[in-house]
């Protein structure tokens, strides 16, 4: 019974998310892992001094979110798959931490129900829960999505702290099992903030235990004893958990992240009214995500959730709603005639509300309005509570038992292809970033993400619909006023262009990106001085921007002051040496005005950083052909097309059969000039050179 049991498990908590664990690096996982410079130091220590983001977790520029455990797991994937980034290894670890995971979950809620002595069960309740738990859409992003292994791995040190700490109650083996639990819990901290709620839910769950179990006064010596021992559990976790948290806020350098309004705007709000209403609107939208998992977005920032500003807010009556159901619940918690009842409804809110504490904004506001990852671990207790609703109905009626169950298995067939369809979703941002629109149509961020998706689709049109609808969202958007001056400018819609980019600036002075992108609008529009300028600005604020220097140096061969573009151009690549059109049109400068043995003098070096670089190996052939290195040339000239593929064009053809022609191999040279023509049937250069290769065949 027990290995079908967890077979049973194992497979609702695999099969929904097998078809799609092929998929790419999503959302958040870019900045977390491909980016992180920590999975690629030669410290493995690195992680302890940095965020999870990879940017050093005293900086002012840090998030402060610590969680080098979890940074140890993805270095761990790294290294063993050879030092390659392959997003299906790390999808593969989650989803087995994530089946682990829920076989934990069964096993905490079994050992809750034996302290409980519930011996009178007709259906196995940590069973039923560990199922529901298992097959719960909510927590597709915390599986598909790579980041949300810190929740998983969090979620498997905190029931694995309970059990620990339920067996440590036991005065006997006290000494040994207590110290391991709240060994786990500061190791559930290091995975993710929130784990190291479990050391509260283990005093209250001990705390109400000893209550429920306490001897009667009668035997004052065994009171006494267990008395003793509580005492002794309560402050060993009290003391540890003060040590755990001050340590972490010392780790943060003492200071507390700084979030922007976008990124939680009822934490910025100036009305106490708007803030906590707000808050309540959202603790009942978390709810409803426990309850019918259907509207799953990946992001609720932005304008997701308008703020209620006043009383007249329809939403309002959603929060009254969510407090009326809890009068009920506590009412039948205090029921003094159904005490067992009471106890296991009682834990099932302490699992969901204890884990959730962090998120909720009472003690500090969080960088988040609703993140679906966070309700990985109190989605157990909701579980729980279902399970013990379907017990309840199950033993109150005779006649519908068989239905009982049927509908349970029903919600778990339904939550299971609900969890499947999601998991599609998170194979790739076009996907993801897609769904989200029907969820929160009026996010900002969403839209700019959708925008960014389609334009590298080349569905120009519907990206700059995005854009400007991302902006009218959010009119200090100067992100998606960059990324929008972009797509106009590639259309030569430079005066709209400049305007969008000028918003930009204004709203963010300091950003680069806009100024050099400024610079060229102004270089399109023959505006060479506010061009120069704008350049010069963007190198002002951001030093290494190659880029920019790349984009300058231009500028200046525009204005015939090549000494200056070679200069600016030396520069980008110094800033990045895979820089290739640095490198492209710095060799093509050079070979135009007969600096050769300049030329020659750097071309080691360009083939050292970009040794498959097509336009690099045409600029070479090139060089080598106007000084009559014949073997050398046709040698780069094959590999430039080569590498070309399907982007090759006719002047590579060309310039090969010109090489071809000098060198007097007069049948190769004709082959070039007609595969050019295939191409090209109007390149009068390559007609030219043709009829006069064919007269020497």
């Amino acid at each position: 019974m027990f290995r079908s049991k967890l077979l049973c498990l194992g497979l609702l908590s695999s099969v929904p998310y097998l078809f799609s664990i092929k998929g790419d690096f999503v959302f958040d996982d870019s900045e977390a892992i491909i980016k992180n410079r920590d999975l690629e130091s030669d410290s493995w220590l690195d992680p302890f001094y940095s965020d999870f983001w990879g940017t050093n977790i005293k900086s002012n520029l840090s998030h402060k979110s610590y969680r080098p455990l979890t940074v140890t797991t993805f270095r761990l994937n790294y290294h063993l798959n050879g030092k390659v980034l392959s997003a299906y290894h790390f999808k593969v670890v989650n989803l087995i931490l994530h089946v682990l995971c829920c076989v934990l979950v069964w096993w905490t809620l079994n050992v809750i129900w034996r302290r409980l002595n519930y011996k009178t069960r007709r259906l196995d309740i940590p069973y039923l829960a560990a199922l529901l738990f298992s097959t719960h859409p909510v927590h597709v992003e915390a599986v598909s999505g790579i980041v949300g292994r810190a929740d998983i791995l969090a979620a498997t040190t905190f029931f694995s702290a309970i059990i620990l700490y339920d067996y440590g109650m036991d005065k006997k083996i006290c000494n040994i099992y207590l110290p391991l639990s709240i060994v786990l819990s500061g190791m559930s901290m290091l995975f993710k903030e929130n784990g190291v709620t479990v050391l509260g839910f283990c005093v209250i769950y001990d705390s109400l235990l000893t209550k429920y179990k306490m001897p009667s006064s009668k035997n004052n010596t065994r009171s006494s004893y267990q008395k003793t021992y509580f005492v002794r559990r309560v402050i060993s976790v009290i003391i540890s958990l003060s040590l755990l948290l001050y340590g972490r806020w010392m780790v943060m350098g003492a200071t507390k992240p700084e979030f922007k309004s976008i990124d939680n705007p009822a934490a910025f709000s100036e009305s106490f009214f708007s803030r906590v209403a707000t808050y309540n609107y959202i603790y009942f939208l978390n709810a409803v995500l426990l309850l019918w998992p259907h509207w799953l977005c990946y992001d609720w920032s932005m304008g997701c959730i308008p703020l209620i500003k006043d009383f007249q807010d329809y939403r309002l009556l959603f929060v009254v709603l969510l407090y009326i159901y809890g009068a009920i619940f506590v009412i039948n918690c205090i029921d003094v005639r159904r005490k067992q009842l009471c106890r296991n409804l009682i834990f099932s809110l302490l699992l969901i509300a204890i884990p959730f504490l962090p998120a909720a904004n009472i003690f500090y506001p969080v960088g988040f309005v609703i993140a679906e990852r966070i309700l990985y671990i109190p989605s157990a207790g909701y579980c729980l509570l279902i399970a013990i609703g379907v017990e309840k109905i199950y033993n109150r009626s005779r006649k519908h038992k068989v239905s009982t169950l049927l509908l349970f298995y029903y919600t778990l067939f339904i939550f299971g292809l609900k969890t499947w369809h999601r998991a599609y979703d998170w194979q790739n941002e076009y996907k993801l970033f897609l769904s989200g629109l029907s969820v929160c149509p009026l996010n900002a961020k969403v839209r700019y993400n959708v925008a960014k998706v389609v334009d590298a689709r080349n569905y120009t049109e519907w990206a700059i619909s995005e854009y400007k609808t991302a902006i009218s969202l959010y009119p200090e958007y100067y992100q998606a006023m960059n990324n929008l001056a972009n797509l106009l400018k590639n259309k030569k819609q430079f005066s709209e262009a400049e305007s969008y980019l000028r918003s930009a600036i204004q709203f963010k002075r300091d950003f680069p990106a806009a100024w050099m992108n400024l610079g060229i609008v102004l270089a399109n529009t023959k505006q060479y001085k506010e061009s120069e300028q704008a350049y010069k600005i963007a190198l002002s604020f951001r030093n290494k921007y190659p880029d920019c220097y790349y984009n300058l140096g231009n500028l200046y061969l525009e204005l015939n002051q090549t000494h200056d573009a070679m200069e600016n151009w030396f520069k980008a690549i110094d800033s990045s040496p895979s820089h290739v059109s640095a490198w492209t049109n710095l060799l093509a400068l050079l070979d135009n005005t007969g600096q050769t043995n300049t030329a020659l003098r750097i071309i080691p070096r360009a083939l050292e950083n970009l040794p498959n670089s097509p336009s690099v190996h045409f600029a070479i052939a090139n060089i080598y052909g106007k000084i009559n290195r014949y073997e050398d040339a046709e040698k780069h000239f094959i590999i430039a097309i080569n590498n070309y593929r399907d982007k090759v064009q006719a002047i590579h053809f060309a310039n090969l059969g010109v090489l071809y022609h000098r060198w007097k191999k007069y049948e190769l040279a004709a082959q070039m000039y007609k595969k050019a023509l295939q191409i090209n049937r109007n390149f009068t250069s390559a007609k030219k050179n043709l009829e006069s290769v064919t007269k020497f065949l």
